[in-house]
């Protein structure tokens, strides 16, 4: 039977009338805010409060906006925290707090510094792909580092979690605390259940926030009146009654970035942490740009219109639009992010692709933000323990080692080939080994950046090699 087309959508180059638009928008924000203010918050639970809420979600609006500018319209994505730099911030967080260094302005500054390095990486692997190909970028980032660089970072920070899952608190209790632990359970299980059960709608997009919701109230009931790591009620409460919020305008380079540079060892920790994440996400966008490429070109046929969008051919542009919105989310106080897949699934359901959209999206994220900082009730982390943070860590964490996984299965890496055992070999020893190498009391390298600059060094004089004496 001849399939009925669909007469209504809108497509990348299309424009509702501003009150659909408006509605439109609003359900793209809502699907990118819990995300976007749950990696703030995961990032400010390692010990150091950084992260201003309002400055994530007015980070986000930016970054999209210039995302939109930069690939003309051409994308339409929505740009938000990602969740790829958590283990990374975790990383520099706990070289500080192990160093001494708690100014959370100083360290934001060095992550900042870090993540705008990383955003650069980005942009250059779209510029080399935009000359060259996408086979050049292949040969120097091919699947088994790309996928091991995934996989150490989900990995890396596995230690710390399950320590601070048994024992959230050692300076109130030094033994393991099991109501922590069942908190964390609870939250993990929560989380693994709802991804697996929660099939359509919007419902289905937000398993994370649904299992903070439930750890939340079972560490209410549980976990603050009766573990000794909590301190009970009273203790509790007044903790958060006497914590202090970060302020928006904190958070702006002008005063991070040169406080930053009262360490530049911290500086160089926090660049060789985090520049790795721009070679793992590289594979994450070409995902999004042919995943949505497949599904606006359906929608083109099915509306009759019949045009070829041929944004599979926009990976390099994207790319860069990937590095600039990392660029000017960090500058605006937020942290780095990447484009949503949730967003793009809002898309598939409604079938609205439309640029414009996004473009409002972005301006609803500032306005939002703005009035949260006014209000001063952005501080949301606030709310939630440390077993409920340490609990999605645990899945967030390992998913993204599985990610990496997942990636070099579908490259259909060779483990076979001596090159590539030797790259992964490398980088899985270095990278889990060692959470950091030190070159002299006061000069520290975080083993996952070494692991991964060695990596691809490494790789490349293999493949040197390997040529040379093939010709012979």
């Amino acid at each position: 039977m001849e399939q009925k087309s669909i007469t209504y959508g809108y497509l990348p180059d299309d424009r509702p009338k501003f009150g659909k638009a408006i509605i439109f928008a609003l359900q793209q924000f809502l699907v990118m805010l819990p995300a976007t203010i749950l990696a703030a918050i995961i990032m400010n639970g390692n010990g150091i409060m950084m992260y201003s809420i309002p400055a994530a979600v007015i980070a986000s609006g930016f970054a999209t906006i210039s995302f939109l500018f930069i690939t003309k319209f051409k994308i339409p994505l929505y740009y938000g925290s990602s969740f790829s730099y958590i283990p990374a911030v975790a990383i520099v967080v706990t070289y500080a707090i192990s160093n001494g260094i708690t100014d959370n302005i100083e360290v934001l500054g060095a992550i900042l510094i870090a993540s705008i390095i990383s955003g650069l990486m980005s942009i250059g692997a779209g510029l080399l792909i935009k000359k060259f190909g996408v086979k050049k970028i292949d040969e120097i980032l091919p699947g088994h580092i790309t996928g091991m660089i995934a996989m150490i970072i989900g990995l890396s920070l596995a230690e710390s979690t399950m320590n601070n899952i048994l024992t959230p608190n050692s300076s109130l209790f030094n033994g393991t605390d099991w109501y922590s632990v069942l908190i964390a359970i609870i939250t993990f299980l929560t989380v693994s259940i709802l991804t697996v059960v929660l099939k359509k709608g919007f419902i289905s997009q937000i398993p994370i926030l649904l299992g903070l919701l439930v750890g939340v109230i079972f560490s209410y009931l549980i976990w603050i009146p009766l573990s000794p790591s909590s301190g009970g009620y009273e203790v509790y409460f007044n903790n958060i009654k006497n914590s202090s919020v970060v302020p928006l305008l904190d958070v702006m380079p002008w005063h991070t970035i040169p406080k930053a540079f009262n360490n530049s060892t911290l500086i160089i920790v926090s660049i060789l942490a985090i520049f790795p994440i721009a070679f793992a996400t590289i594979p994450e966008s070409a995902a999004h740009v042919n995943q949505l490429d497949l599904y606006v070109n359906e929608l083109s046929v099915r509306m009759n219109k019949n045009k070829d969008y041929k944004i599979r051919k926009l990976l390099p542009e994207n790319l860069i639009g990937d590095g600039s919105a990392d660029i000017v989310a960090v500058i605006m106080g937020g942290p780095a992010g990447t484009n949503y897949g949730e967003n793009i699934s809002a898309s598939v359901i409604t079938r609205n692709f439309s640029s414009y959209v996004f473009l409002i999206t972005g301006v609803i994220a500032i306005v939002v933000g703005i009035i949260l900082e006014v209000t001063n009730v952005g501080n949301l982390s606030l709310l939630l323990t440390t077993p409920v943070i340490q609990g999605v860590s645990l899945y967030l964490f390992g998913a993204i080692a599985v990610q990496g996984i997942a990636l070099m299965i579908e490259k259909k890496i060779n483990v076979f080939d001596p090159k590539v055992i030797a790259v992964m070999a490398f980088i899985a020893i270095v990278g889990l080994g060692v959470s950091e190498i030190r070159v002299t009391d006061n000069f520290i390298l975080p083993a996952i950046g070494v692991a991964a600059f060695g990596g691809i060094l490494l790789n490349l004089l293999l493949q040197f090699l390997d040529k040379k004496f093939k010709k012979k």
